[in-house]
């Protein structure tokens, strides 16, 4: 396997950090992706390497073995919405890492009906 990485990656990054319950190994690499551009390198650099790829999100409901993960981990920070006018309706796209929360308080400000009954679900 060739290990030379263009990325911004770093090595043997402690995910108990990164998750709710505070517990787990390392990640053999780890990025932190905000832009589609980076994501789209490093997934043809893990599929290329053969490199295992785990995706972690806000890190709730996830528990890591003590032994951590050989492989690659990304973490989504793209908080993208876009809106869109449907008739009488809209559409909103939300960037995968968008804090689940937030997004159903941003909608409910901005007077949008529908995801206001689903605050407080986890992960």
């Amino acid at each position: 396997m060739n290990t030379v990485v263009t990325l911004p990656f770093s090595q043997q990054v402690p995910l108990a950090a990164h998750t709710t319950f505070g517990v787990g190994g390392r990640a053999r690499w780890w990025l932190s992706v905000e832009a589609l551009t980076p994501l789209r390198r490093a997934l043809r650099w893990a599929d290329g390497e053969g490199v295992a790829l785990t995706m972690l999100g806000g890190g709730s409901n996830v528990l890591v073995a003590d032994g951590g993960i050989d492989g690659l981990v990304m973490q989504l920070h793209n908080h993208r919405r876009t809106v869109t006018p449907a008739g009488s309706d809209v559409l909103v796209e939300v960037g995968g890492g968008h804090h689940w929360d937030e997004l159903v308080g941003w909608t409910v400000a901005q007077g949008f009906a529908g995801l206001e009954c689903l605050s407080g679900i986890p992960g």
